[in-house]
């Protein structure tokens, strides 16, 4: 029998596939540091993609731990081995 994901596990694979996915910490970085640039017509594809990861945010907060778990594997098995 599988054990549950707890909250905080779920909360930290989630994040794990979106920095995986979308590199949503840099987003988040130019929109703290940067506003007016955020907003900015210059930078809509990049709010764009943003509004993607947090789309795909709230699908994973749906999704099964076992989908999660899924997703982490393929992510790990993806890293550069040195």
């Amino acid at each position: 029998m599988k054990t549950a994901l707890s909250v905080r596990a779920r909360r930290q694979a989630i994040t794990t596939i979106l920095e995986a996915r979308f590199s949503v910490s840099a987003f988040e970085q130019v929109r703290r540091e940067n506003p007016e640039f955020w907003r900015s017509a210059r930078n809509d594809m990049a709010r764009g993609i943003y509004g993607e990861a947090m789309r795909e945010k709230q699908a994973l907060a749906a999704a099964s731990d076992e989908c999660l778990a899924a997703e982490l594997l393929d992510i790990a098995n993806r890293a550069p081995r040195g």
